[in-house]
């Protein structure tokens, strides 16, 4: 690996460019490549984060992949695409952090274990909420047995993205890009 742990980032949109603003605060790490068929979502991780402005953008993953020398990926694209992209990465000797949810399909998911045991490379799942204050604090009080034994667990999430992205028909309110809508991503 060389000194600087090279990134190369799969997916320019909201999310990715979330991603983009940590990895340019995490001294040992620099973005060396940027993919996204959207020319719109490329520019405007290029207007957020202004330092990305030199570094080289591309409409195919694939060829981000194969003419930029890197040691890792970040993939923040519909759930349909991180298969592909996943098991791409690979097979190029690429260590993956994904965003939720991992793939679309049970198939789809032991394929890729399969792949990642049989590769030794690190593979990882972006879950948010794992590690957020108040999940934590409930799974501390649930595995202590301070609760005793649960039987019944009611919960609510509300989240205002169907509404903002119906209009445009964006990814997430696609069931053929999204596998499965709101309970797939937010519930995976």
């Amino acid at each position: 690996m060389s000194e600087a742990l090279r990134i190369g980032v799969i997916g320019s949109g909201g999310n990715a460019r979330y991603h983009m603003g940590s990895l340019l605060n995490i001294k040992g790490t620099k973005i060396v490549g940027i993919s996204d068929p959207s020319h719109d979502a490329l520019a405007a991780a290029a207007k957020q984060h202004p330092s990305l402005a030199e570094v080289p953008t591309f409409d195919d993953f694939r060829r981000m992949l194969d003419e930029v020398a890197m040691d890792a990926v970040v993939i923040s694209t519909p759930h349909v695409f991180h298969f592909e992209q996943i098991m791409d990465s690979l097979d190029r000797g690429l260590h993956v952090l994904c965003e939720k949810p991992m793939v679309c399909t049970t198939e789809q998911a032991r394929a890729v274990v399969d792949k990642v045991r049989s590769t030794g490379l690190v593979m990882g799942i972006s879950y948010q909420r794992h590690f957020m204050g108040p999940y934590r604090y409930c799974r501390q009080r649930i595995q202590s047995g301070e609760l005793g034994s649960l039987t019944f667990v009611s919960a609510l999430q509300s989240q205002n993205w169907y509404a903002s992205q119906f209009p445009r028909r964006a990814w997430r309110v696609q069931k053929d890009l999204s596998c499965g809508g709101q309970l797939n991503d937010s519930g995976s």
